[in-house]
């Protein structure tokens, strides 16, 4: 969290601020989040201008004019808002500002994160577009080349789809949602789902991301996503991070299980009535 929903609601809000400024200044308050360093982080941002806001999966990038890419990550606490510039002291910044950049317009871009898992950096080699699988969004999404790749894997099901190789952009939540859509259990290994299920599971993906967009993403029970405005996604899962409660479709408690173990488990949410293994 964020996922593509979020990290698309923040780059579309952020495109009429940010796009044709220039960078004044530059500061991070760690090297834990920047990339290559701070040092050369802030070199090759100031004094650049930024000519778009792009999005590729969960990733926000701004192309400058030097041709090198503002990389942010959100990461799971982060936040990225655009306020008025004021005197800069960075001793004076709250504790979970760990970014700032200062815009030619007299408005400052902050990045906000907390838990610090997020990520600032530039970069001249966008390497992750070459390894990152087509979007349910995108144009060249192929539906029936994704069903047939699924229908040979020999893995859970939620975990082929949260492949960003695969599919990119599908992280948890969205995840479980398209999986109870579908009707499809997330331990279930791929291989095994019949095809007709595989391409109603597929055929989800992009409603279900749509639906999200139109709602600014899903704000959860810890609150803590909030979009540039600070204002909290209206996009409600109907399984994602509802344990216990009944499901919108048959009644049954939602329940929850995990995939994997130690670092790389992943959490699921299923409806035991609906999503039968």
């Amino acid at each position: 969290m964020p996922e593509l929903p979020e990290a698309e609601t923040v780059r579309a809000q952020l495109e009429p601020q940010l796009v044709g400024e220039r960078i004044l200044y530059s500061w991070a308050r760690t090297a834990r989040i920047t990339a290559p360093s701070i040092d050369e982080f802030s070199a090759r941002t100031q004094n650049q201008t930024i000519v778009a806001a792009k999005r590729r999966g969960k990733q926000i990038y701004f192309p400058l004019q030097s041709g090198d890419s503002l990389l942010v990550h959100l990461g799971m606490t982060g936040r990225l808002h655009v306020e008025d510039d004021a005197q800069f002291e960075s001793d004076a910044l709250h504790r979970h500002i760990q970014g700032v950049l200062r815009l030619s317009n007299g408005k400052r871009l902050v990045f906000t994160d907390p838990r610090t898992f997020g990520k600032l950096g530039v970069t001249r080699e966008l390497d992750f577009l070459k390894k990152m699988g087509p979007e349910p969004l995108g144009d060249d999404f192929d539906a029936e080349k994704i069903v047939q790749k699924l229908a040979k894997k020999n893995v859970r099901i939620k975990a082929a789809i949260l492949d960003q190789n695969l599919v990119a952009g599908l992280g948890n939540i969205y995840a479980d949602e398209v999986c109870f859509l579908a009707r499809i259990h997330p331990e279930t290994l791929a291989s095994q789902i019949p095809i007709e299920k595989l391409r109603e599971l597929v055929g989800t993906m992009r409603p279900t991301l749509e639906r999200a967009i139109a709602a600014r993403g899903a704000t959860l029970k810890d609150g803590g996503y909030q979009d540039t405005f600070g204002q909290f996604g209206e996009f409600i899962p109907q399984i994602y991070g509802r344990k216990g409660e009944g499901c919108d479709n048959c009644g049954a408690l939602i329940e929850r299980g995990v995939l994997g173990a130690g670092k790389t488990a992943r959490s699921y949410h299923f409806c035991p009535n609906c999503q039968k293994k």
